[in-house]
This record gives C-alpha cells, sequence and structure tokens, in this order.
C-alpha cells in the first residue's frame, strides 16, 4: 500500500485508498466485425413461402457485455494494456444459419383439393397453415479463468494462461468417464475430453497477466419451432372470426450444452470443466383461442 501512496504525483494518484476497486466507463475499447451474408427469399403461387439466411462472419473486441451489464461483465483486467483482453467476442459465432417459412395446406374452397366443397367442411378442414422456424450455428467461444486469484486486478482475476498445447475438447464428453477415469473426477458432461490432463494445460497468470481471452469453442446453438393454426369465419358473418393455433419450442427437445457456464474457475481435478447448464430449453407447447369480430 505505501508504494501507491507514494507516487511522483502526489500520494494515492492512481487509487483511491478508500477502494480495492472502482469500474468507469472509457473509450479505449475497439472492436471489428466482418461478414459475408447470403438471404434467399421465395414465394410460391401454391401458399407457401419462404426465408433461408446464412452469415459466415468473425467479430472481435475487448470485451462483449452491455454498459448497462455491471462491474464483472467485459472488464478490463489490466487498463494499462487494454489489448491484452483482445480476442473473438463472447457472441461470435462463424457461422449462423437460420430460415423461416409458412404454409398454407392446399385444401379447402377454391383450393387444389377440394375445391368445391360445401361451406361446413371447408370451417372444419380448409385455411389449416403450418410454420416453422430453424437456427442453427457453429460453436460459442470460452476460456478457463484464472481462479479465485487477483495477479493484475482486485476486481476480477483474469483467465488462465496455458502451459503447453490446449486440452482437447469434448464439449459433451462424459467428464473422464470415457476414458475409464472413476470415481469423484467422473461427474457428468464436461467440455474436455479428459478434464484431469486439462487441468495441467494451464497456469495461474503472473503480476500483470491478463489471460489468454476466448481461447475455445463449445457448442452452438440448435432450435427448430413450428406452430399449425386455422381462422374460422363464422357462418352468419364473415366479420366473426375464431382463430384457433398450437406452438411447439425445440420440437426436437435437443440438449446442446452451455460450455461458457462451465465450472473453468475452479482448478480441482473433481470438477474443472464440468458443465451445468444448457443452452436450450426443453420442449414446450403452447395453445391459444382468439375470437374477433
Amino acid at each position: 500500500m505505501n508504494a501507491i501512496a507514494c507516487s511522483n504525483q502526489g500520494p494515492f494518484t492512481l487509487f483511491n485508498p478508500q477502494f480495492s476497486a472502482l469500474s468507469a466507463f472509457s473509450s479505449i475499447g475497439s472492436g471489428a466485425y466482418h461478414a459475408m451474408q447470403w438471404t434467399v427469399r421465395k414465394r410460391f403461387g401454391s401458399g407457401l413461402q419462404f426465408d433461408v439466411n446464412y452469415t459466415w462472419s468473425k467479430s472481435e473486441d475487448l470485451g462483449s457485455g452491455q454498459e448497462g451489464a455491471g462491474s464483472f461483465s467485459s472488464f478490463i483486467i489490466n487498463t494499462f494494456n487494454p489489448a491484452q483482453m483482445s480476442g473473438v467476442s463472447s457472441y461470435d459465432t462463424t457461422q449462423q444459419i437460420n430460415a423461416f417459412g409458412s404454409y398454407l395446406l392446399p385444401v379447402g374452397r377454391g383450393m387444389k383439393f377440394g375445391a368445391n366443397m360445401n361451406k361446413a367442411m371447408d370451417a372444419i378442414v380448409g385455411g389449416w397453415k403450418i410454420t416453422a422456424n430453424y437456427r442453427q450455428t457453429s460453436g460459442l467461444p470460452f476460456n478457463a479463468n484464472n481462479g479465485q486469484r487477483w495477479p493484475t486486478n482486485w476486481n476480477l482475476g483474469g483467465n488462465a494462461e496455458f502451459l503447453g498445447a490446449p486440452p482437447a475438447i469434448a464439449d459433451t464428453g462424459n467428464g473422464g468417464c470415457d476414458l475409464g477415469v472413476t470415481g469423484s473426477a467422473c461427474g457428468g458432461p464436461n467440455v474436455f475430453a479428459n478434464p484431469a490432463a486439462a487441468l495441467g494445460a494451464f497456469r495461474e497468470d503472473f503480476a500483470g497477466e491478463s489471460g489468454i481471452r476466448n481461447i475455445f469453442r463449445g457448442a452452438g446453438l440448435f432450435n427448430i419451432d413450428m406452430g399449425v393454426g386455422k381462422i374460422f369465419t363464422m357462418p352468419f358473418s364473415e366479420h366473426h372470426k375464431l382463430e384457433i393455433r398450437g406452438e411447439a419450442f425445440n420440437v426436437t427437445n435437443s440438449v446442446v450444452f452451455d460450455s461458457a457456464g462451465a465450472s473453468l474457475s475452479d482448478f480441482s481435478a473433481t470438477t474443472f470443466g464440468r458443465i451445468s447448464g444448457t443452452l436450450t430449453q426443453p420442449r414446450q407447447l403452447q395453445f391459444l383461442g382468439r375470437y374477433t369480430w
């Protein structure tokens, strides 16, 4: 503390004696985004229409948090050398594809099938529409933290440094169980194929270091949503309509592990890299009805 208090510019020039860390906004940040984007859009006369979008991109910055997210988000570890935090953005997805479309089934009065059916039958089988949304991306970045040590910044410990070659990523591996590991070291989904070996590939930061940011790629996003619905026109008035609709989210009930939420700050061979969350939610269904006039 004496060294901090004894600056050539007077005591406590850089640090207030009442704070161990004090967050502030500054314009020292930098970033870049480059992308190639393709879109295919088509509307058919048969009632089918769809959009397909593909993006190949790269986003880089010094931190990826929102301004109002708090002091523990996208913090610059070493403000004397912000470039140490340079890396791909936490939301960077090299490849991303999404598609959405709708299809009015060609059944009912005036349609390809059942063009001359009566109104009562048309009210039941005609006018049904199917909609769908699809999204998939390549892996999201994540990194290993420095653990509960603060060599450079007392507010945050920073990211770990490599000792040698980067450890192999499994992402959905079973915590070394597939390698014959038994006991507490075999603890469910893990981002590393061999958690104990992965732990040995890192070291803690030295004073002045910020660590390596977003050095790994985990799982990407994947989701399919679908819906089916129909609008019934009341036989007594065309201004009175009843809409019914059913929707399913994550239709395939897919599970994508959240690598960024793995235990990468606890340097323990029994928990290092263990995944405790997912990027997806379980399949959900919802139904609605609406009457308008």
